[in-house]
């Protein structure tokens, strides 16, 4: 028995499965009975049956009670669970009887098919490398992983989308060393990978896309489209997709319609559409949609997002060119993938914006993209990348011994000889010392040592490698692969094959094993306190090659007690490290920190302060909560809000990013509900920019104005002086490009250049104090009492700031705000207020002078710590 990986692309839409053969030279891709070779990922509860249909059995019944389950792809790494007949299930657990059914059609496909050497051999499938959207992230991954073992396979990989597809085309067409650039648009998802292939090796230089955004898209643009005219028809159809199930079914026949419009429009320039008794409209009655669609009509309706597509290409261009250097002209080729890269709009915009540079414009080194296969070139790719990471395994039962001979090298050659390399594992005999392989009758083809290997389980394995295996004329051989003793008898013998190709046959390269296809989906940043103020800082960025492992050192920017290491993916935080450390630790103290990803995006933080040390497993956001269509309304108007403060290139920008955002939350509240939630979230991080530029820089603006209404006092009075050695022109220009200055900074919430300002200022006083205290007589006690007076306006600004203070939403950093601020409550009314209201400011000034000044510093003090709380626990570059 041969044990062959296959390769799947478990797509949002539809899902396919292929194998490469044995033998290296050709892909078998499975196929029904009608020579249909995707099939949609969907998964149904057939009711008389009581049990579990899939595929195009699902697809039939998609209006029928209860309705089956589609693009659960879109739900993977969520606890979303949905109802399937009489069971309640995650999506992975969906994801799995997709997966499950496609191995088992692929078993039958294989047995009926695959004749060659079914009479010495016979093929099994029980291991798999899956595919994923290059967008995705951990929970996902995690997801699409845990779906293939509940099938009962042994995943070996997960494959992100594009890559799978630049690795079939670099097979088929025979591509060694290239730049790609792989424009992914299937029916649930967009991605656009930039992928170097480099002697084999395949690293993904950078991703973009979109998991929303496909040729479901496309028919619903089209379905609505129907609903309109049937309204001017007079039927009444204000369909709540979301809320009613007979609505439902109404626009799922308008898609089923719009599909098959949209499939005929790729070949045609108009198509007639006419459907009697489509359904029954919301008053009761039939619908009967007769119309004419032209290509150029739909292509008006879809263009848009077709842009948005492109855009996403930019984007990732721009990145690869950040990180590699490689830019448009720099693309040797470009590859569509997906389905609806069928629809002539999608070629010929991806031809006129990425492809052959024309009067002097910047464009790839292709003239034209690639097209071959792109319903079924990722599974196909899959495939390929699953025999790389594998070989081809011999599986050998006896009584309870189960031995495995695998071979890593190809089994195919142009040449008259090859090089044989390969492993024997499972129940072993002793004493096996050599490998011999035998041909026909009986003839010695070549003898090497065998070396044996003990693994971290302490599994015993023999290696052995033939460095010259002769063959005769092209076609396949068989030989005998025996393991013998030092007497040369044979403990352990297998039939194995190698096959010698015509000197005609075409290049196939596979690439390596080697190859680190697996990318970064999402920053990830550390929270930092810099200038009095909280920022993100970059630990690792989209687009890193996986698996990576980064070391920084940041240091203490307080003696809270506490250090906070607080990450994000994005904008999302993901995880709040909390340390505990002694109250003298000084500021400044370094605190190392290592993040490490694997290929499957799982992340871990380690590191170490004042000799403890630290691990922490970093988890994905958590999931939001699903907003109404109230909250929604809400955001839109926050939205216009937002809008009306901004002007010039910035109101320009933000137009760029929110306009299509607004236009497709609005378009999928009828059509989409799904895809209505996640551009709500879209929409909610583009507006945190705007909507945090209205929480409060520190230090606050009453203190930068006390402290500049004292310099005034100084500065004005009019006795004639130059403090500092300044005219009063001199001052008036000075403190007037101070006030401006301050206006922009704090307009802007620019911590930096407010901080910038504040500092400035309170240099500027504290100069002028020293000043005024070298020629004031300050024994006075007129003098005295104002610094009575002073110090009781500070403390009560003081306490009204602590009791005014938003605490953080994140509850570590809450714990140790309230924490400091009950400190600092209780040490202002032990040290500072109580002892200034024991004090008469009618006593002698001279002794009650130096009291205050040291009540002054205590109070100064408390002010800093006030300051510093929005960052309080947080490390600093």
């Amino acid at each position: 028995m041969i044990d062959r990986p296959v390769g799947i692309d478990l797509g949002t839409t539809n899902s396919a499965i292929a194998l490469l053969r044995p033998e290296g030279d050709d892909l078998l891709l499975y196929q029904d009975r009608l020579r249909r070779k995707t099939f949609p990922s969907m998964v149904g509860w057939e009711p008389q049956k009581e049990d579990f249909i899939t595929g195009y059995e699902a697809w039939n019944r998609r209006v029928m009670e209860p309705q089956p389950v589609a693009s659960i792809k879109r739900k993977m790494g969520t606890q979303q669970r949905v109802a399937l007949g009489p069971h309640e299930m995650l999506p992975e657990e969906v994801s799995s009887k997709i997966l499950e059914s496609l191995v088992g059609d692929m078993r039958a496909f294989l047995g009926d098919k695959v004749d060659a050497y079914q009479d010495t051999h016979k093929l099994e499938v029980s291991r798999a490398v899956v595919t994923v959207p290059a967008y995705f992230d951990a929970p996902q991954i995690e997801a699409t992983k845990r779906a293939g073992e509940l099938a009962g396979l042994e995943v070996l990989g997960l494959l992100q989308e594009p890559t799978a597809a630049a690795m079939y085309y670099a097979w088929k067409h025979g591509i060694g060393d290239g730049n790609f650039l792989v424009y992914d648009l299937g029916g649930g998802t967009f991605d656009v990978s930039i992928i170097r292939s480099l002697m084999g090796e395949y690293q993904v230089l950078a991703i973009d896309g979109d998991n929303y955004l496909g040729g479901d898209d496309f028919d619903r643009r089209l379905a609505e489209m129907f609903r309109k005219h049937l309204v001017d028809q007079g039927y009444e159809l204000d369909l709540d997709v979301a809320n009613n199930d007979d609505d439902r079914v109404r626009f799922t026949l308008l898609e089923r319609v719009a599909r098959e419009v949209k499939e005929a429009l790729t070949t045609s320039e108009f198509q007639y559409v006419g459907r009697r008794d489509l359904f029954e409209d919301q008053a009761g009655q039939p619908v009967t949609l007769d119309m004419e669609v032209g290509r150029e009509e739909f292509e008006e309706l879809i263009e848009d997002l077709i842009d948005q597509s492109i855009e996403a290409c930019e984007r990732a261009l721009d990145q690869s060119r950040e990180q590699a250097e490689i830019g448009l002209s720099d693309i040797d080729y470009v590859l569509l993938v997906g389905g609806s890269t069928h629809v002539p709009l999608v070629q010929r915009k991806v031809s006129e914006a990425l492809c052959g540079g024309k009067d002097g414009e910047d464009g790839a080194r292709a003239e034209r993209p690639l097209i071959d296969e792109p319903d079924t070139c990722v599974g196909l790719g899959a495939a390929i990348h699953a025999a790389n990471l594998s070989g081809v395994t011999w599986i050998e039962r006896e009584d309870d011994a189960t031995r495995r001979l695998t071979l890593t090298s190809p089994l195919s050659t142009r040449q008259s000889s090859t090089h044989v390399v390969g492993r024997l594992e499972g129940d072993l005999p002793n004493g096996i010392h050599s490998a011999a392989l035998i041909g026909p009758g009986g003839t010695v083809s070549a003898v090497t040592r065998v070396r044996e290997r003990t693994d971290e389980d302490d599994q015993t394995s023999l290696d052995f490698e033939f460095d010259a295996v002769e063959l005769g004329d092209p076609s396949r051989h068989d030989f005998t692969l025996d393991f013998c003793d030092d007497n040369g008898d044979d403990l352990v013998s297998f039939e194995i094959f190698l096959k010698r190709l015509d000197a005609e046959a075409p290049y196939r390269p596979t690439g390596s094993a080697l190859s680190n296809p697996t990318v970064l989906a999402k920053d990830i940043y550390l929270e930092v306190a810099s200038d009095g103020a909280a920022e993100r800082f970059k630990l690792l960025e989209r687009g890193t090659s996986l698996p990576a492992e980064r070391s920084f050192q940041f240091y203490t920017a307080d003696k809270s007690g506490a250090v906070l290491l607080r990450l994000f993916q994005n904008r999302y935080p993901i995880r709040t490290i909390h340390l505990d450390v002694p109250h003298d630790t000084e500021v400044g103290t370094p605190v190392d920190l290592t993040v490490k990803v694997d290929e499957s995006m799982t992340m871990v933080a380690t590191g170490e302060i004042r000799g403890q040390t630290f691990w922490a497993q970093i988890e994905p956001p958590p999931e939001r909560k699903m907003r109404d269509w109230a909250e929604i309304e809400d955001l839109l108007d926050a939205a216009e809000e937002v809008r009306e403060k901004l002007w010039g290139l910035e109101a320009k920008l933000y137009a760029k990013k929110v306009d299509s955002l607004l236009a497709g939350i609005r378009e999928t509240a009828r059509t989409d509900p799904d895809k209505l939630q996640v551009l709500v979230r879209r929409l909610e991080g583009e507006l945190e920019d705007y909507r945090t530029r209205d929480v409060e820089l520190t230090p606050a603006y009453s203190r930068f104005q006390t402290l500049l209404n004292a310099i005034k006092r100084v500065v004005y009075r009019g006795d004639d002086s130059q403090p500092l050695g300044r005219t009063l022109d001199d001052w008036r220009a000075h403190l007037s490009e101070v006030e401006a200055n301050a206006d922009a900074a704090w307009r802007a919430k620019d911590q930096k250049a407010w901080s910038q300002v504040f500092d400035q200022v309170q240099a500027t006083w504290e100069s002028l104090a020293q000043e005024e205290y070298r020629f004031t007589a300050t024994n006075t006690p007129e003098y005295v009492q104002r610094l009575y007076l002073g110090l009781s306006r500070r403390i009560e600004e003081l306490k009204e700031t602590l009791d005014e203070f938003a605490l953080a939403g994140n509850p570590e950093t809450a714990k140790l705000q309230r924490r400091e601020i009950m400190h600092i409550q209780a040490e202002l009314e032990d040290n500072v207020e109580e002892p200034l209201y024991e004090l008469d400011p009618q006593d002698n000034p001279g002794e009650l002078k130096p009291k205050l000044a040291r009540l002054a510093e205590i109070l100064a003090r408390l002010e800093k710590r006030v300051d510093e709380l929005p960052t309080l626990g947080l490390v600093r570059r």
